[in-house]
């Protein structure tokens, strides 16, 4: 039984895996710090309560003096009033003797603080928690000597006349905490994208890049972190630069190299099949000729194929080209061919330009006009178009010959098919070159069926981006 196949690891980002690494630990310190600032807040908001409520304990025992305490039994001088009435609910107080017997104030102030508030008699008010008629409430206790004895002076302030400044100052505390927990998080998410934003626009820029375009990329505009990337990039542009550059030269040199010889050769045929000596041996002399002119016309087409890989040619070598100046360059070499034959070769050339190899689209037109020739009766009618349509610039070709049937038509690209049926002793490399041709200039490449159903009208559209100006 075939194991089943692992399941592909997605590659992870450099911004996501930046992105947790700081966020994390950043959120983490945040909501840290806000729990922190949240309970850091309440403690000096109650310390500072309890001053305000130790400091009108005071103030109560520093107008208790001999004799006075009747005094305060009646009514409570202004100073001592307004302090007991505070910001917000009113303090209560009670003011009694070292036996815990009530000499003024609320009876329902606790006597004497718990244990663990510590002893009244210091030099300080003790604070602690009680609850008067069924409402929590903050007591300060203050033990003064008055005439020789023991007095102890009783403050208490309800608990939820606290709640509303300490509300307050905890939740400004927690807004300014909470933007905090908003916006670092924000600014680091826009710190990463914007630290990226050369590597992303190297990345855009690699995209966009042509698989011709083997020029060096700037190192300078890329972080230190990716110079050696891109340092290694250029050499390997560099390296297939190169082997781009010796392969054209490679096969520049064979074409010529070939081609010399065999047009020696058939040069020499011609001549001896014109020589009257010749004459028992012209009919073979004329065989080996037309042998010799198929096999130029093969190897011609070979390298044409090889050159026109995608890999063989470079950015360098697209420069704008006429197509209505292509068209007369080809009809003029095929005149004579066309004439011999008795064909109506013509042009239909409306002015357009596209960014190419001239060469090869020199080579892409002969072998559409070679095929419309080869195939196209005696009388018949070639048309060579050529314009600029809504989809982009194109070049056509249309014969009236036999046609090529619908089934066989995405066939025809595919090198060296013939179709069963065709004539003559071609070597299927003909369309096989014009799609190839096609392909290395980002076109579209369409066969259908001439005016009138009749013949094959060949059809190559260029991208609108490969269009320059004229």
């Amino acid at each position: 039984m075939t194991p089943p196949p692992e399941p592909t690891r997605r590659p992870s980002s450099v911004g996501g895996r930046l992105l947790v690494l700081l966020l994390a630990p950043v959120s983490a310190l945040l909501v840290a710090g806000v729990v922190i600032d949240y309970y850091s807040s309440i403690g000096p908001v109650g310390t500072a309560f309890d001053r305000s409520l130790g400091d009108v304990a005071l103030l109560v025992a520093s107008y208790v003096r001999p004799g006075t305490v009747e005094t305060l039994r009646r009514g409570l001088p202004p100073e001592v009033d307004a302090a007991l009435a505070g910001s917000g609910a009113r303090r209560g107080f009670a003011l009694r003797d070292a036996n815990g017997a009530l000499l003024a104030g609320d009876p329902r102030l606790p006597a004497a603080p718990p244990a663990a508030a510590g002893s009244a008699r210091s030099a300080k008010p003790v604070f602690g928690d009680a609850v008067v008629g069924g409402e929590p409430v903050r007591v300060a206790w203050y033990d003064f000597d008055l005439d020789g004895r023991m007095t102890r002076v009783t403050v208490a302030e309800a608990a939820r006349s606290r709640d509303s400044p300490t509300r307050a100052l905890v939740t400004a505390t927690l807004v300014v905490d909470i933007l905090q927990l908003i916006a670092i998080p924000l600014l680091v998410i826009l710190g990463v994208r914007l630290a990226l934003k050369p590597l992303l626009a190297l990345r855009d820029h690699m995209a966009a890049r042509s698989a011709r375009e083997l020029e060096p990329l700037d190192a300078g505009s890329v972080p230190v972190e990716a110079q050696t990337l891109v340092e290694s990039l250029n050499a390997l542009f560099g390296r297939v630069r190169a082997a781009a550059e010796s392969q054209q030269k490679f096969l520049a040199d064979a074409a010529h190299q070939m081609r010399t010889p065999l047009a020696g050769i058939q040069a020499q045929l011609e001549l001896l099949e014109r020589d009257v000596d010749a004459a028992p041996v012209r009919e073979r002399v004329h065989a080996v000729g037309e042998g010799i002119r198929r096999l130029s016309h093969t190897a011609r087409q070979l390298l044409t194929l090889a050159r026109a890989e995608g890999s063989a040619t470079l950015a360098r070598d697209f420069r704008p080209v006429d197509l209505a100046g292509l068209i007369e360059e080809t009809v003029t070499a095929q005149l004579d061919r066309a004439l011999a034959k008795r064909i109506d070769l013509g042009a239909e050339a409306a002015p357009a330009t596209v960014t190419g190899v001239g060469w090869l689209l020199r080579e892409m037109l002969n072998n559409l006009v070679d095929n419309a020739l080869n195939y196209t009766p005696a009388g018949g009618v070639v048309t060579l178009r050529s314009g600029v349509a809504q989809d982009g610039a194109f070049l056509e070709v249309e014969d009236d010959g036999p046609g090529i049937p619908d089934s066989e038509r995405p066939l025809v690209t595919a090198r060296f098919h013939r179709s069963p049926d065709a004539p003559g002793h071609g070597t299927g490399l003909g369309l096989a070159i014009v799609n190839d041709v096609a392909v290395v200039h980002g076109a579209s490449l369409s066969i259908g069926s001439g005016a009138s159903g009749r013949g094959t009208c060949v059809r190559i559209v260029f991208p609108a981006h490969a269009a320059a100006p004229a």
